[in-house]
């Protein structure tokens, strides 16, 4: 099974609802994985891809494309 794969069964698909994190915290999420190829910030960008609502413009757009740029990159590298 591959790392992608039970990091997937590890967050579950409940109903879960996570805040859209801010622009800073994503740049830094985002620079973690595709940098420094870190497992537990992919788990996080993945928990984000999968749970935050979806954005309304603005800085949350902005944030969740950093989120989105981190999962699909990271998705590489962990499948």
């Amino acid at each position: 099974m591959s790392l992608y794969s039970e990091i997937s069964k590890r967050i579950g698909w409940a109903d879960k609802k996570v805040a859209i994190p801010s622009i800073a915290e994503a740049k830094a999420l985002n620079n973690e994985v595709l940098v420094n190829k870190s497992i537990d910030a992919f788990e996080k960008v993945f928990t984000l891809h999968r749970f935050a609502p979806t954005p309304d413009g603005g800085e949350d757009e902005v944030a969740m494309k950093l989120i989105f740029e981190a999962y699909t990159e990271g998705r590489k590298f962990f499948e």
